[in-house]
């Protein structure tokens, strides 16, 4: 019994990641043997920080819902061919504009946190709308103009908490921040709503709002890319940009849409730090998020639902340089490396599957 060339297509999709994973594992016994480790120990210590009780488990989804948000944003600009590089200083414009909607309004809580969500949103929006109009309008790389964008978010908002916006006396901190966003505006935990369905997860971790937002996000992006006309032109300017402009598409139109809908999706990136775990902005918010989420974009192969999954393998890497630094002699960098490699060996695989897949088709129609 032979597969359909659309069963095959998708088992080939899924092989990539997949072997990629292997691979890293391997690689990552071998780097823990080579340092004079035991693996059996290495792979305890792994076992142990992640999934060796309910809060652990917890704690990697936890980790992983911002990484989600990084994919999808990241993503949705890829769909159409558009490279956004800038989702780092958009999640921080955008997590400062939530902020100050948080501190500054007053509103009931039924309304404060959709309002400093769709805030986060415009403000990631805006970050990257100027690169956008530079990518379609004058031709300008939207992979220059994202990357210096990036440092330009990152010393404005530098200057705006130190200064006009910061929440402190002088020398109070050493950490410059805003005031105290407004409990109307702050996320709260689902940890009861998931204990009461069994799931024994301690009150530390944080399973909040952000959770839900991130869900909700997916399903419309899911929805968007697949089944509306604006998704089908996406992903047709993205595919084929010549034959989508031939075929009346407005190219320009659909490329400064995807990249302002990467923008709002990338202002929510920082909300679970924000408004969940710290309860004022600073431009110390975690880094690097907006590169994590180009990787997992790649290994989800740009789908929401893929990028479930690279998603929390991220997360699940990352707690496990944790684990591997606390209970062995194997440093943290090693789970870098590793990332590092795995996202190189499933490019790799799923290069050699496509053209594999390609003379295939070739072959069944020469004969």
């Amino acid at each position: 019994m032979t597969l359909s060339t659309r069963n095959r297509d998708r088992l080939f999709a899924v092989l990539a990641p997949v072997i990629g994973f292997v691979a890293a594992i391997i690689i990552l016994l071998v780097i823990v043997v080579l340092v004079g480790e035991s693996p059996a120990r290495a792979i305890n210590a792994i076992v142990r920080i992640t999934t060796s009780n309910p809060s652990r488990l917890a704690s990697v989804l936890s980790q992983a819902i911002p990484l989600y948000i990084a994919g999808i944003a990241v993503a949705f600009a890829f769909q159409a061919g558009v490279f956004n590089i800038g989702a780092e200083g958009q999640y921080f414009f955008g997590g400062l504009i939530g902020a100050l909607a948080g501190i500054y309004l007053r509103l009931p809580a039924f309304l404060h946190v959709p309002v400093v969500v769709i805030a986060s949103m415009i403000g990631g929006a805006a970050w990257a709308a100027i690169p956008a109009v530079l990518k379609v309008k004058r031709g300008v790389h939207e992979v220059i103009t994202t990357i210096m964008f990036n440092s330009i978010a990152i010393y404005l908002i530098n200057y705006l908490v130190n200064r006009p916006l910061s929440g402190l006396g002088e020398g109070a901190s050493l950490e410059p921040r805003t005031h105290e966003i407004a409990e109307t505006a702050l996320f709260g935990k689902l940890n009861g709503f998931f204990q009461a369905l069994g799931w024994g997860i301690g009150d530390h971790v944080y399973l909040d709002y952000s959770l839900i937002v991130a869900l909700v996000m997916g399903v419309l992006v899911w929805l968007v890319l697949y089944k509306l006309r604006i998704g089908f032109e996406v992903r047709a300017v993205g595919e084929a940009i010549d034959v989508a402009r031939y075929s009346g598409m407005r190219v320009s139109r659909v490329q400064i849409t995807a990249f302002l809908a990467s923008g709002a999706l990338a202002g929510l990136i920082g909300l679970q730090e924000i408004f969940a775990i710290r309860g004022f902005y600073t431009y110390n918010i975690a880094t690097g998020l907006g590169f994590d989420g180009i990787a997992i974009a790649l290994i989800g192969r740009n789908n929401p639902l893929g990028i479930i999954f690279a998603a929390i393998l991220f997360s699940f890497l990352r707690q496990a340089g944790y684990g591997l630094q606390l209970y062995t002699s194997v440093p943290n960098s090693v789970t870098y490396v590793i990332s590092g490699l795995m996202i190189i060996i499933i490019v790799v695989s799923d290069e050699l599957m496509t053209r594999y897949a390609r003379n295939l088709r070739r072959k069944e129609l020469a004969s």
